[in-house]
């Protein structure tokens, strides 16, 4: 990262004069004038110690008014932070400020916490811009490419092949949910891609398992880590953003009511199945055994799973859905969603209203498929199984 803070800096300071001189107000300046960095220094300053007082209020003024979506990822954010860093430890100490464009300013900054008496530090940038309220918080100072209906924003030059793949799958993934479950998205649909995982970590939530390397949750852009050193890593690639577009349909159309494992099976579901050329290679062992029940899947919570143990909830979760869309057909699941969007959306992340969600889904399972949850899970218990058998007997293990 202080590589790429380098290269950066060159430019920048090249370039930087027009921002000076429209910061200072007439100043031709490689650098902006001491009152703005301070003005930026007192706002990082009050976003920390928001975090380290638990006030929301003080901590949301830091933060553009126009950007609805990074204020939806910041909400989310500190309401993990609050509950996940030893209280008081939180940390956020400005390293530098700089012109960017006009109007705007970048400042690189190093968080810092503790987590149970142990540190944690990471630097990046942030970047800054001139409203009528005064400077606020504008999310990291993204590149970005754009499509109708998509813009696709990326942290690093090296994952414009990333982004450029990220915003066809994009493209050709609403046409397929549109023809599927009549899904147009409220808003555009925002990428954001990290050219490296502690980054996106963070812009997510520092609780965030360590094997996770996308995101996606209401009213948030879908977020993923980079492949940029991986080899054949497209259709990985693309599996992903799809798997992740999943999440951003099943949201909307459910008013974010869905069940986990619910979320999950779908967009495990549809990563391999929605679009011509993606198919994952699955092991059938590892989708049907062992052989989880409907209520083992609600009662996981995937966020503290360790990698092994979320392994196979999405393992189990696709198993699911996909019996669920060879029973029933995706129509009556398109009801099934639709019967969730009529109970009211919960403005919480989704592992805070597990319970609640699962109920839900039991209570639109029974209305819009007309069997309980039970029944159903009782029938791919039983599918589960004769499928085991019928591929012993093929590998001839069977009697």
């Amino acid at each position: 990262m202080k590589r790429w803070l380098t290269m950066r800096r060159c430019r920048l300071i090249a370039t930087g004069w027009l921002a000076g001189w429209l910061l200072c107000q007439g100043t031709v300046s490689a650098a902006p004038c001491p009152p703005v960095a301070q003005q930026i220094v007192q706002l990082v300053h009050e976003k920390a110690q928001a975090v380290n007082r638990r006030d929301w209020v003080s901590f949301q003024r830091v933060l553009h008014p126009d950007r609805p979506v990074y204020m939806q990822e910041q909400k989310r954010w500190f309401q993990d932070a609050i509950r996940y860093v030893d209280r008081g430890s939180y940390r956020l100490d400005v390293l530098s400020v700089i012109p960017y464009r006009p109007y705007q300013v970048l400042a690189w900054v190093e968080q810092s916490y503790r987590r149970k008496g142990t540190r944690y530090a990471v630097k990046f940038p942030l970047l800054f811009q001139r409203t009528d309220q005064g400077w606020r918080d504008s999310d990291y100072p993204f590149r970005h490419m754009t499509g109708t209906g998509v813009i696709v924003r990326y942290t690093d030059q090296r994952l414009h092949d990333q982004a450029t793949v990220a915003l066809g799958t994009v493209k050709r993934s609403l046409i397929q949910f549109r023809s599927k479950y009549g899904w147009t998205p409220g808003r555009d649909v925002e990428v954001k891609l990290y050219h490296h995982p502690e980054v996106f970590r963070q812009s997510v939530k520092l609780s965030l398992p360590m094997w996770a390397a996308g995101w996606h949750e209401a009213g948030q852009a879908i977020k993923f880590v980079g492949l940029s050193n991986v080899d054949d890593w497209e259709p990985s690639f693309a599996m992903g953003i799809v798997h992740e577009m999943t999440h951003h349909m099943i949201s909307e159309l459910t008013g974010d009511n869905a069940a986990y494992w619910l979320q999950e099976g779908a967009a495990g579901y549809y990563q391999s199945h929605l679009l011509p050329g993606l198919k994952e290679h699955e092991d059938p062992t590892v989708s049907v055994t062992p052989m989880w029940t409907v209520r083992d899947l609600e009662q996981r919570n995937l966020e503290r799973l360790s990698d092994v143990e979320a392994t196979q909830f999405y393992a189990q979760s696709r198993d699911f859905f996909q019996f669920l869309v060879e029973r029933y057909g995706e129509k009556k699941l398109q009801r099934l969603f639709a019967v969730l969007a009529m109970f009211p959306v919960i403005d919480q992340d989704s592992s805070d209203k597990l319970a609640i969600c699962n109920a839900r889904t039991r209570k639109a399972v029974q209305k819009a498929l007309g069997q309980s949850l039970d029944q159903i899970g009782a029938e791919w218990v039983i599918h589960k199984r004769k499928a085991v058998g019928e591929k012993g007997i093929e590998n001839g293990n069977g009697t």
